[in-house]
């Protein structure tokens, strides 16, 4: 039997395959944190409940990524929820069978402390990207962190397009900005070439060029 070396690889080894149909809950704000998770296929939405009732889109784990664990660390709430974006595959794992494989090999616990430097990464670049003025640097930047989970999950070759799975008007609802804004963002980034958008999906054509665009 292999050894899982990544946290996906070990709650989908040892736990509980789900299947969801769009809009499927998989926990609520609030809820005890019971377990953890792992995308199979589909896309989960993360969203937080604001005071005027409206949903904020906080992020989409694509195949590959695993989402419930800083919960099954610290044991305190979900501060979030999570819902499936479409029909989608995930597998559950038990927080404390998760506790357990991390006690007895150190090895995936290391595992998981570079998983979330990644996350908190991540989210300091995001909060940057929050506090600049133009939507494109925000817009740019989050396509550039999601080249990143597609290529790593996908195996896609460096040089090869990378097609994210993300509607115009989700990217505008992550990145805090209006769809118009967003729309004009990707527009600015279809005429140097950087991306091709169509029907539910955004295709980054060259990742440097985006780069250069964000750094505009």
């Amino acid at each position: 039997m292999s050894v899982p070396t990544t946290m996906a690889e070990l709650i989908v080894d040892r736990g509980r395959l789900i299947e969801l149909r769009a809009g499927d809950p998989l926990f609520f704000e609030g809820d005890r944190s019971d377990a953890v998770f792992a995308v199979v296929s589909g896309r989960v939405r993360i969203v937080v409940t604001l005071l005027s009732g409206a949903e904020l889109l906080l992020g989409l784990k694509l195949p590959g990524e695993v989402f419930g664990e800083l919960s099954a660390l610290d044991g305190r709430p979900r501060a979030a929820g999570a819902y499936a974006y479409d029909e989608a595959v995930v597998s559950r794992l038990p927080a404390g069978e998760f506790l357990d494989a991390l006690e007895d090999a150190p090895a995936l616990a290391l595992t998981l402390l570079r998983e979330l430097t990644v996350l908190l990464r991540r989210s300091n670049v995001r909060l940057q990207a929050r506090n600049s003025n133009r939507t494109t640097v925000r817009a740019g930047n989050l396509l550039l962190e999601l080249v990143d989970i597609v290529r790593r999950h996908g195996h896609i070759e460096t040089d090869a397009p990378v097609v994210i799975p993300i509607r115009q008007s989700d990217l505008a609802d992550w990145i805090g900005a209006t769809r118009e804004a967003t729309a004009r963002a990707l527009g600015e980034f279809r005429k140097q070439g950087c991306v091709q958008t169509g029907r539910g999906k955004i295709t980054v054509l060259d990742v440097d060029a985006l780069e250069t665009a964000v750094m505009i």
